[in-house]
């Protein structure tokens, strides 16, 4: 339940790029407790959007306070923008999530940790920056070695999603160990932990890193991985700031084979799933929606009206072509199931009759 004392922001387009508030806006704000909703005031919405708490790591980020609130919004629209980008890398982390968590509760990194890859190298493990960063994680050559990576010219080790795993986790909990909060961890794993400690000195020991000044790519980097997580974790929380389109994309579900890229989306319907080169989303194992007897009386009846146009209407020499209902009276109780058989089945099948496999239903 949201409490009075929420928040109230302007939320417009120019402040979504960044520019300032108009001339005469209120920018009084009440603070409410960290774990309450925020309500924001959008002109020309008859529904205030609401943002739930957001939490990295178990810290509260805090959207009481109105700066972080706007780039909070501003980053989330930025991310929430791409919306094909978002599919594909949907599909891309339900097959590296299930190899980087165990790695990850094996060292005790937080598990919001796995979306760093996403802003780094969105999954991608030829990524290399143009400071020498590459692999996964996008590691740094000497901080690799130190991690326990080899990385020479022969080996590198950083494209490696298993071994990048394990020296990432090793390099987040010596920052851990030097920084003491996750947050600043996310922070100096961007721009490295000398950039963090020589602001927070700067600052009069400033430990938030929402108030840090940083540079301008780490101050929004922590934001960046916070709207991975939302955007693929909880997209319904934020229906009323995200166009329906993107939301279809962010709710679609996976298909369950082969990473494909992302199907083209009409603005008010979700994707639909290609088909067309037999990878279906639903278990291919398994009796089809129609059985073999509708297919033949549909068959049957299409003949009975192509023999009905060729026969003259005074010929009494033809005979009557026969009618679907006949052939039904043949038929009656006939029920035929078909399944997918496997290609490596139907591989065997072709060797063995040494005919022309067939990768489509089959009887059995």
């Amino acid at each position: 339940m949201i409490k009075e004392t929420t928040i109230s922001l302007l939320l417009s387009a120019a402040q979504a790029s960044g520019a300032a508030l108009p001339a005469g806006t209120d920018t009084t704000q009440l603070i409410p407790l960290p774990s309450d909703p925020v309500l924001l005031a959008v002109p020309g919405k008859e529904i205030a959007p609401v943002l739930q708490p957001v939490q990295f790591c178990g810290e509260e980020v805090p959207l009481y306070e109105a700066s972080v609130t706007r780039r909070w919004i501003q980053v989330l629209l930025q991310q929430a923008a791409q919306r094909e980008y978002l599919y594909v890398l949907r599909q891309k982390a339900s097959r590296f999530f299930p190899i980087i968590e165990p790695i990850m509760a094996r060292y005790g990194i937080p598990r919001d940790f796995k979306y760093l890859p996403l802003v780094e190298s969105s999954l991608v493990s030829s990524a290399v920056s143009h400071k020498g960063a590459g692999g996964y994680w996008q590691l740094m050559p000497q901080t690799a070695r130190e991690m326990g990576l080899r990385v020479d010219g022969a080996t590198d080790e950083r494209f490696n999603l298993q071994k990048s795993t394990v020296a990432a986790c090793r390099y987040l909990r010596s920052l851990h160990k030097e920084l003491g909060s996750w947050t600043l961890v996310a922070a100096a794993y961007n721009s490295g932990s000398g950039h963090v400690t020589t602001r927070m000195e700067a600052q009069g020991g400033q430990r938030s890193y929402y108030a840090l000044r940083l540079h301008q790519e780490t101050r929004a980097y922590l934001y960046r991985v916070l709207a991975y997580k939302e955007l693929m974790t909880r997209p319904r929380e934020y229906s009323t700031l995200l166009q329906p389109d993107v939301l279809a994309y962010l709710t679609f579900p996976l298909p369950r084979h082969k990473y494909r890229k992302a199907p083209a989306l009409n603005p008010t319907h979700p994707p639909v799933p290609d088909t067309s080169k037999g990878d279906e989303v639903d278990p291919t194992w398994g009796p089809r929606n129609r059985n073999v007897l509708d297919e033949i009386i549909a068959q049957i009846e299409r003949m009975e009206a192509v023999a009905l146009e060729a026969v003259p209407v005074s010929s009494s020499s033809v005979t009557q072509p026969v009618t679907a209902q006949t052939a039904v009276m043949g038929l009656m109780g006939l029920r035929v199931l078909r399944f997918r058989r496997s290609r490596l089945y139907q591989v065997f099948l072709a060797a063995k009759r040494k005919i022309a496999p067939l990768f489509g239903w089959d009887w059995v």
